[in-house]
Parts: C-alpha cells; structure tokens; sequence
C-alpha cells in the first residue's frame, strides 16, 4: 500500500475518491455487513477483501472497515485555476489542523465554491484525516497551491476579484459586502487568524457578529458561516440583496 499520504479511509470518503477518478485499489475488511456504498466501490474500483486488522494498521482514524491508495493528488497553478473564471473562491491563511482543513473543504465544495487555494507553509497536509473530514468533499475541488499568500491577493486583485478577509476586527459586517461579485473568501487559522501582511492586501475585512460570551467561532465555523453569507446573497428570496457596499472598484 502507498504511504499515508496516499491514503484515505472511511465509506464516504473512499468512495468519492473512487467517483473522482483517484482510487487505484480499495482494501474492505472481511464479512462486513451489506451497504449499498460498498456495492459501488466494486463497480467503481478494484476492491480486495482482508483482514479487519490490516484495514485497522493503515488507518489513522474510524474508518468504517475501508481504506483506499490514491493516485497522486495534481494542484492546480494560479494561472490554471483562474483560466477556469472562477465567481467564489476560497483562501486559507495557517489552518494548520486536518479536521479543520477538512471541514472547511466540505463546507466550500456544499457551498458551490470554483476553488480553494492553499499556501505551501502553514497549512495541513490534504492528508487521509483531512479528506475524510471533508466527506470527501475534497476531490470534487479545484485545488491550488501557491508560494504565498499576499502576492496571490495581488494578483486575484489584478484578475477582478475582490478579497474579503474574515477579521473579528472588520469594518463591515458580512452582508454589509457584495459577495455576488467575483470574491474570494480569505480565511485564517485557529489563534492567529489571517495574517497581516494578506488583510492589508485584501480590499475589504469582513465580520461575522458575536453576540454571546465566547470571543469567536473556530476557523471551520466561521468560513462555512461566511459561505452560505454569499450563497444567500447570490440565491436570495425577492427583494433581498439591494444596496450592497463594493460594487464598484
């Protein structure tokens, strides 16, 4: 089997990997109960039946008796992803944690977003616990890897669109922004949230209210509280979406 980077575990996300086009061979514990998602892993993809304790050895978490290699995961450029004309995009500034990283993923991918661009520091691993924290979500995602961070806003910006980072100290409460033009969604990691340098190159920092006790939401809270803000925008219920800040350069 290949490396744990290869790797990835549990039903759902196994099997939109294998939907993707991405699994090169399945591993399903012996005598497991019938499931209509094992029956299209068969069809989609070579499965191998094994002991319940080898499936166990190559997962790192509940993985539901099944465990896939995958073929090596292609980023896109910043180039490529933007030839694609993108309308919703999402950048994660230092989400270091898996779970979240995944979460967020699945959030995005639910949400209708083009692309999620990931800086090559200060970022988890698209690791096995990532993906299946996404649900699998991720391999149905244009993924983008860059140097870094702030000379990709520039270059978003000079592409025509707008970048919004989410800052507890924001001027404008979310909705207070168009986010049915062109956007991307610049979110940052748990503790130090978007880094500096990448708020003061976005056009505008948005924040989402705290009306109770805690300080903030954690980072996959906050980013899918942010996606359906543009998802309510841009599919709003008559007479709802007027008179928004921002559109105009």
């Amino acid at each position: 089997m290949a490396d744990r980077e290869n790797l990835v575990y549990g039903r759902n996300a196994v099997l939109e990997a294998a939907r993707a086009g991405r699994v090169v061979r399945v591993l399903v514990a012996e005598r497991l109960e019938p499931d209509p998602r094992l029956a299209e892993l068969r069809r989609l993809a070579r499965v191998e039946e094994v002991p319940a304790e080898r499936v166990a050895a190559l997962a790192q978490g509940a993985h539901q008796g099944v465990v896939a290699e995958l073929r090596p995961r292609r980023y896109l450029s910043l180039r490529e992803l933007l030839a694609a004309e993108p309308t919703l995009l999402l950048a994660l500034d230092g989400v270091e944690d898996p779970q979240n990283l995944g979460a967020i993923l699945r959030s995005a991918e639910a949400a209708g977003a083009d692309g999620v661009i990931l800086p090559e520091r200060r970022t988890a691993p698209l690791s096995g616990a990532a993906v299946k924290a996404s649900s699998g979500a991720s391999e149905h995602l244009r993924i983008c890897r860059v140097a870094g961070l702030p000379s990709t806003i520039s270059e978003l910006k000079r592409a025509g669109i707008w970048c919004a980072a989410l800052d507890p100290r924001g001027e404008l409460l979310a909705w207070e922004f168009d986010l049915r033009q062109r956007s991307c969604l610049v979110v940052g990691g748990e503790g130090a949230g978007v880094h500096r340098l990448v708020r003061e190159r976005c056009d505008v920092r948005l924040r989402l209210p705290m009306v109770g006790r805690v300080a903030s939401l954690n980072a996959s809270a906050a980013a899918a509280a942010l996606l359906y803000e543009v998802a309510r925008q841009r599919f709003p219920s008559p007479h709802v979406g007027e008179g928004r800040v921002g559109a105009e350069r």
